[in-house]
């Protein structure tokens, strides 16, 4: 495995509040918010299986999905993503649970 930066896609489907509030905030902190439950990471495939062991903590195998798509080394994978409307997500309110 190198350890030259790498796209992934990561998209989540999760129940609880909680468990999908505390994984939105691991991917937002690693990359970049596309929609509600997509991110986008630019990262080395060694912080990749940090990343995953951290969204791994936090979900219930039993309900929770998480989706990561290999998009390639970072030119090739801007290339190859299309958008139409708007590119990012932004966060008008993000609910905090205490």
């Amino acid at each position: 495995m190198t350890d030259e930066q790498r796209s992934y896609l990561m998209a989540y489907d999760i129940n609880d509040d909680i468990r999908r509030s505390h994984v939105a905030k691991i991917l937002q902190s690693h990359g970049e918010r596309l929609q509600y439950s997509v991110f986008l990471l630019r990262i080395r495939p060694s912080k990749l299986l940090k990343v995953k062991a951290s969204v791994e903590d936090e979900i219930d195998p039993d309900t929770d999905s998480i989706l990561i798509c290999d998009l390639g080394i970072n030119d090739h994978a801007e290339r190859s993503m299309l958008f139409l409307g708007k590119r990012s997500y932004r966060d008008t309110m993000i609910p905090t649970i205490i």
